[in-house]
């Protein structure tokens, strides 16, 4: 064996020893799994002025195709979508987003009852929820939190739609980590039920009047005939 191939046999030896140590030294790849969360903090006026008399139920929330799935969706432009592999959802996001909705409801004390469940009677109102976008958008040089929901306000008795709000919002995150994306989602998410909550308030203040001048029209009503010779 000639001086030349020993010397290449010794830095190919040496080339796979040192990938070999590199593998067994590198850090091994976790899984971080993540959920949507906070803790609603409605205004004092709202608890205050106490619950409407109405039952509301609560419909599964749709979620686009896209973000069916486990994996947190990011992407770097309107027609490319990307799924980390290692950052997981722990819970279905549409289900994280119905479970915080139905939560802030309640502790806005906005109506006499909250319910998912379908009842053997016909609840007040049904509110439905279409997951839109809940993403991480990024760009050169920032990532940004994207959420985007629609609401519905359904009058249960009439099958009307009374109300509808499609809230798309987008933040940036202070640092490129996914968990600051998600904290940010979990932030968006409660300004926007602080805005649905606030702006259902005003419909169910123009329902309730509504009904109250009804209910003195037909009152007046049956108390002319009764007086009328």
């Amino acid at each position: 064996m000639n001086l030349k191939r020993a010397i290449r046999i010794l830095l190919a030896v040496a080339a796979g020893a040192l990938l070999l140590a590199c593998g067994f030294f590198a850090k091994p790849q976790v899984t971080e799994y993540y959920v949507l969360d906070y803790l609603p903090t409605p205004p004092k006026e709202r608890l205050d002025k106490g619950p409407y008399p109405y039952v509301a139920r609560v419909r599964d929330c749709n979620i686009a195709e896209a973000y069916r799935r486990s994996q947190i969706v990011y992407r770097q432009s309107a027609n490319q979508m990307q799924f980390y592999n290692l950052h997981l959802w722990a819970v279905d996001p549409e289900r994280m987003v119905n479970d915080l909705e139905v939560k802030h409801l309640k502790a806005a004390r906005l109506f006499d009852n909250v319910t998912r469940s379908v009842e053997n009677y016909v609840p007040d109102f049904l509110i439905s929820c279409d997951v839109q976008a809940l993403e991480e958008y990024d760009n050169k040089s920032q990532w940004y939190a994207h959420m985007a929901i629609e609401y519905q306000l359904e009058n249960a008795k009439t099958n009307q739609i009374i109300w509808k709000k499609l809230y798309d919002l987008r933040k940036s995150v202070p640092q490129q980590e996914p968990v600051f994306i998600v904290r940010e989602l979990s932030s968006l998410l409660e300004g926007i039920n602080d805005r649905m909550v606030s702006e259902m308030e005003v419909v169910l203040d123009e329902t309730k009047y509504k009904v109250l001048t009804r209910r003195d029209s037909v009152a007046a009503d049956t108390l002319s005939s009764k007086t009328k010779p």
